[in-house]
């Protein structure tokens, strides 16, 4: 019986036993997400036979653990590639640090309260306060009188005191309407004194516009300041910077607010009380750069174009005390727009150490613990897909990092690749890589790799100039281009955009520069070569001539006083003025032959090559002023636009036929025939400027006395006489020349020097009297 009780009570605790057990099991694996179940179900489908029809278990804790070793051997035998341009894998949050992407802009946490309706109103008053209509005013008088005045401002800015009178405020702080105040009740009170305080203040209009959360209008007390007006729109957006914020004020900047001086020093200095009708613009961010890693503060922060990696270090509230600063890494983006890694020595924190380098818009800096220094990594960057860091062991070589790399299929220089290495003293070595040797599979060149070995491979744009040729003369677009393979004088010509109509077709001229420096020149027979075969080589020069003698243009404008006006080509080198003004049917009955012009531009040109003016001014009389400077006699005047009229006499042409004084014709020529003029011209010094009728035979005097003779500044000696035809009488004589039609008579005035009478006597009296002076004192010796 004794027995039977026993086995019964053994039963039912092996079976109380196996129920315990069951439902921590199932407690257990209850607590495991999905993926820990299936992971688990398959780790016990895969134990092996001799653990069949046994009971395994293992915790929760200790499966996890499992798997992030599992998880760690896997990535250890693998190349950590992806999104991060350094390959590390930084953009995963490997390492405990943060990923560059979630990093958010330093500062914003300031703004990111719980922000009210509005703006609390017992903001309290400041001596500085503006004063302005709606303020209400408490006034408390006390001493032989006591009171209380409780006064509002009205729309004109004024407050009226009993016993008092009208007091002005708008405008004043509120220090300065206590004096006022204390001025004008001492007018009627005596023995006492008194305080100003603020009660209920107006309200005022302002505007926050650029980067913000909340951009708008907003209504706000007028004690509102700018950090509480930004607070109140939420604070600048992840685009808003922090440190250029503006406020404008009646359209002009009053202020620009840097709130890292606020959450970095404490300095609220830059914040101002508002006006109704500021504006506070927040522009877009000015560079950032991001800093992640053993430091204080991760976050990106704002430039402001200076700063250096030290700098950023400080802004990020220094390093802890892990920080490996013997190597800092910093990513940037190159002018080639590659991602490109550099290692950085800041162990020494000297703002003048080498690799303190200054910062650039996109950098990223990494802090490395002193725990977390990498070891077997090699670096690949230059033409290959996939830039940045690979795992290396003791067998590694150039062609297994480049398989992983995978090079580009286009702008790789083969003959060489180089391969940074450094050592633990510091030193640096460069190996050249010869990539097509590895390529190939020359076990020589295949060099095994070092920890932190960095291999760089070149474009053939970095290692070769750009070969160029150059084509000049008569082709539509002369100039420099690149030299193609196999490229032709035919290729060149028609990337110039071929010939001009004037081109010479049948010979070019080349000049080729050889190894030495020496320049060579040859010909083409284009009519016996065929362009295609003559191969061009670098720095050649192409010479496309003009045909000889070719002219774009030949022709010539007549205007005026002709039957058929307008413009003609000349028929031939020799064609001459009368030939031409026969073409154009000869002149009208108004025409004036003897005043007829003609233009030539060539003449311009020509004076302008030969620097005539150059020249004059060279010449020029050179004297002292009165302080013993040099100065220029600029007298000589001179234009080389009038210079473009040819002197000719057109009575002698027409008279002979053109036999005579006849004048050969250049294309561009212009002739201009005049109509007969209303008389005589007098210019200058005389009564009255104007023009006179012409009378037959009569002389430059007669003229000059109809227009009022000449002046008292008159200098009758250099009066000149202008001929129709351009020529010019001058001197002696001039006054009695026989005026034609046509003619032009110009009278200059006379030059006159100052006489200081009183001046030069009180001079020569001086001297005098010193040299009697003189005289007399010897005589005394």
């Amino acid at each position: 019986m004794s027995r039977r009780l026993v086995l019964i009570l053994s039963l039912v605790i092996v079976l109380v036993s196996l129920n315990w057990f069951q439902e921590l099991l199932a407690q257990d694996v209850a607590g495991l997400s999905q993926e820990e179940k299936k992971a688990l179900l398959e780790d016990f489908a895969a134990r092996p036979a001799e653990d069949a029809g046994k009971a395994v278990y293992r915790s929760p804790e200790i499966f996890k653990a499992d798997e992030r070793k599992a998880l760690s051997d896997s990535n250890a035998a693998s190349v950590t590639q992806p999104s991060s341009p350094t390959g590390l894998g930084p953009e995963s949050g490997g390492d405990g640090m943060p990923a560059f992407d979630d990093l958010r802009p330093f500062g914003m946490e300031l703004f990111r309260g719980e922000v009210e309706n509005e703006l609390p109103i017992d903001i309290p008053s400041a001596e500085d306060y503006v004063l302005g209509p709606g303020d209400n005013l408490v006034i408390y008088l006390w001493g032989r009188v006591e009171k209380q005045y409780v006064l509002t401002i009205d729309r004109e800015g004024k407050v009226f005191v009993p016993q008092v009178g009208e007091m002005v405020a708008w405008g004043l702080t509120l220090a300065d309407f206590v004096e006022a105040a204390r001025r004008q009740f001492s007018k009627a009170y005596s023995d006492f004194d008194l305080t100003v305080s603020l009660g209920k203040v107006r309200s005022i209009r302002i505007f926050i516009a650029g980067e913000v959360r909340r951009p708008g209008a907003y209504t706000v007390s007028s004690l509102t300041s700018l950090f509480n007006a930004l607070y109140l729109a939420g604070g600048p957006n992840e685009r808003g910077s922090m440190r250029r914020i503006k406020l404008m004020r009646n359209g002009q900047p009053k202020t620009v607010v840097d709130v890292y001086n606020l959450l970095l020093k404490g300095d609220n200095s830059a914040d101002v009380r508002l006006q109704s009708g500021d504006v506070i613009f927040v522009p877009v961010s000015g560079a950032r750069v991001a800093v992640r890693g053993e430091i204080k503060r991760a976050a990106l922060y704002e430039l402001q174009g200076d700063e250096r990696v030290l700098d950023l270090i400080a802004l990020a509230g220094s390093t802890t005390a892990e920080a490996h600063l013997e190597r800092v890494m910093l990513e940037r983006v190159s002018p080639k727009d590659e991602w490109q890694v550099l290692d950085l020595d800041l162990s020494d924190r000297q703002a003048e150490a080498p690799d303190n380098i200054a910062l650039l818009d996109g950098d990223r800096v990494t802090v490395y613990s002193i725990f977390q220094a990498k070891k077997n990594i090699v670096a690949v960057f230059g033409q290959v897909k996939h830039t940045g860091y690979y795992e290396r062991n003791d067998s590694t070589h150039v062609s297994n990092v480049l398989r992983r790399a995978q090079l580009k299929p286009y702008d790789v220089f083969f003959e060489r690749a180089d391969l940074f290495r450094r050592y633990p003293d510091r030193r640096a070595e460069v190996i050249p890589i010869d990539l097509g040797a590895v390529l190939s599979g020359d076990s020589r060149a295949d060099v095994l790799l070092q920890d932190r070995d960095s291999l760089h491979v070149y474009s053939i744009a970095d290692v070769q100039w750009e070969k160029h040729v150059y084509i000049e003369g008569e082709v539509n677009n002369p100039g420099r281009y690149p030299l193609y393979d196999d490229m032709a004088v035919e290729d060149l010509v028609f990337l110039a955009g071929s010939y001009k109509r004037g081109a010479y077709r049948q010979r070019v001229e080349i000049a080729r520069l050889d190894s030495v420096g020496g320049v060579s020149v040859f010909y083409v027979d284009l009519e016996r070569v065929n362009p295609r075969q003559v191969r061009l080589e670098e720095d050649d020069h192409v010479y496309v001539r003009q045909i000889p003698q070719w002219q774009d243009e030949w022709s010539v404008a007549v205007e005026g006083e002709v039957r058929y006006p307008g413009k003609y080509a000349l028929s031939g080198k020799g064609e001459t003025l009368y030939q031409i003004l026969q073409r154009v049917g000869g002149f009208t009955d108004k025409a004036f032959p003897r005043g007829t012009v003609v233009e030539r531009k060539s003449i311009c040109e020509s004076l302008k090559r030969q620097r005539i003016r150059d020249i004059i001014d060279n010449t020029l009389t050179i004297t002292e002023d009165s302080l013993g400077r040099p100065v220029k006699d600029g007298m000589v005047k001179f234009d080389n636009r009038s210079m473009d009229r040819l002197i000719i006499d057109m009575d002698r042409i027409l008279a002979t036929s053109g036999r005579e004084a006849d004048v050969v014709l250049e294309p561009g020529d212009r002739i201009h025939v005049p109509a007969i003029p209303s008389g005589i011209s007098v210019i200058g010094a005389v009564g009255s400027n104007g023009t006179i009728r012409y009378i037959r035979n009569k002389s430059v005097r007669y003229y000059v006395e109809r227009a009022g003779n000449f002046t008292r500044q008159a200098d009758k000696k250099h009066a000149r006489l202008v001929r129709a035809t351009g020529e010019v009488v001058s001197g002696r004589g001039t006054l009695g020349e026989t005026v034609d039609l046509g003619d032009v008579i110009i009278v200059p005035s006379r030059i006159e020097k100052d006489k200081n009478w009183l001046k030069a006597m009180t001079t020569a009296l001086g001297a005098a009297t010193g040299v009697l002076t003189s005289v007399y004192i010897i005589s005394k010796l």
